[in-house]
């Protein structure tokens, strides 16, 4: 049985649970008037989903923005400066295999003959992905969080993601050897696609492709799931990630945005970095970056992660 998903329930969590599940996760999470706030760099933060409108009569900065900048979706378009883009599977109830293309049928068929996907039992199992993790890591160069290449990081990384509500991870196995990982998460009726990775190897026979099914698999038989979350839009390299989303249903949702920044910060941005600023701004940025060393055969991202709520 190529996915073993059958019975499967995923608790949705509160904001306030999903704050705290992010905060142990490493994120910088604060809280201001009842809506919680992702700091994605030093002094410049975003709701920690980004993916509500909010009003902004009752939105108040985080702490710690005030020489920086914030930015959120806004429910008024005339608040609005700019916009922010991100990936959503919608229609998640209607899904099935028959929704893809031909060529990505292929690739989900292809991988259920070599591995079976089911959810991890417990930080045990997961901690069995660390070679995993170590051949990701040492493929891609991946920044973020390199502290879990120390085992013990690791396992403790493993324990905590056990340790809260509405978080479910995926293993798909070949030969009782544990070959990709996915970390999802519910929250009220998001399902949020947060982290990926697998072996360069299984990459080759189309894990990622595999996985993904799974998840919309998934939140189609969850009762109450209304979209699958895959992160912002993303620029420069990291846009291969984008498109394996895109060449398998995925949307490009984009909301009216009101961008706050220190007026000292904005002078700094638009004179040093102006395609930053940009892209804050929801504008076209001219990108003329090299392939992604974390694409993978295939299209296949190598991994990704919900830290891809920065720009």
């Amino acid at each position: 049985m190529p996915l073993a998903l059958n019975g499967v329930f995923l608790q949705p969590m509160t904001h306030g649970e999903y704050a705290a599940y992010e905060r142990s996760m490493g994120a910088t999470v604060v809280e201001s008037d009842g809506i919680y706030w992702r700091r994605v760099r030093p002094g410049f933060y975003r709701p920690l989903l980004v993916f509500e409108p909010l009003n902004h009569l009752v939105v108040r900065p985080p702490c710690g923005a005030s020489w920086g900048g914030w930015q959120y979706a806004v429910c008024d378009p005339e608040w609005a400066n700019g916009s922010i883009s991100f990936l959503v599977f919608k229609s998640v109830a209607g899904y099935d295999l028959h929704c893809l293309e031909k060529k990505r049928r292929w690739e989900v068929r292809t991988a259920e003959r070599v591995f079976t996907v089911r959810p991890l039992n417990g930080p045990e199992e997961l901690s069995a992905a660390y070679p995993v993790y170590v051949d990701f890591q040492r493929r891609t160069g991946y920044k973020y969080r390199s502290d879990r290449l120390d085992p013990a990081c690791f396992a403790q990384w493993a324990r905590q993601v056990f340790q809260h509500p509405g978080v479910l991870v995926l293993g798909a196995w070949r030969e009782d050897c544990l070959r990709a990982v996915s970390v999802l998460q519910r929250v009220g009726r998001t399902l949020i696609y947060a982290t990926f990775f697998a072996t360069g190897e299984a990459l080759r026979r189309h894990v990622a492709s595999l996985m993904l099914h799974g998840v919309r698999v998934l939140g189609a038989r969850l009762d109450g799931v209304a979209q699958i979350y895959a992160g912002l839009r993303k620029g420069g390299g990291e846009k291969s990630v984008d498109e394996f989303y895109l060449q398998r249903g995925c949307e490009v949702v984009t909301l009216p945005a009101r961008l706050h920044v220190h007026p000292v910060t904005g002078w700094l941005l638009r004179t040093f970095r102006p395609d930053l600023w940009r892209r804050l701004l929801g504008q076209p940025v001219n990108e003329g970056n090299p392939p992604s060393t974390q694409t993978a055969a295939a299209g296949a991202p190598v991994s990704f992660s919900v830290d891809s709520h920065r720009d």
